[in-house]
């Protein structure tokens, strides 16, 4: 399930990244956790962010293991594909659409 963390703001958020958001989730079904959206178009940060236009979001990662982190950034960046760029960072998992053309 797809859940959105108090405070995360929808507004203005793309399609693309609604595709991003269901892949994602199908990705922590696969390891009975609920994808915990933290930050869509709100949240600090850099100026030139693509959270800023619509185009980004951050899910919460501390339920996971440190092999179940690596493996969900895999089975993520494999399922969405060359168009989406799929970072783990310390705490959370960032999904962005950027494609590269």
């Amino acid at each position: 399930m797809i859940i959105l963390k108090h405070g995360v703001s929808t507004f203005g958020i793309r399609p693309e990244l609604l595709l991003a958001l269901v892949v994602v989730d199908a990705v922590y079904r696969k390891f009975n956790h609920d994808c915990v959206v933290t930050s869509l178009s709100d949240g600090q940060h850099s100026s030139n962010s693509l959270h800023y236009k619509g185009l980004a979001f951050d899910t919460r990662t501390r339920q996971l293991t440190a092999s179940q982190k690596t493996e969900l950034r895999d089975m993520s960046a494999s399922a969405l594909g060359k168009d989406y760029d799929v970072v783990l960072e310390s705490d959370h998992l960032h999904v962005e659409f950027d494609p590269k053309r």
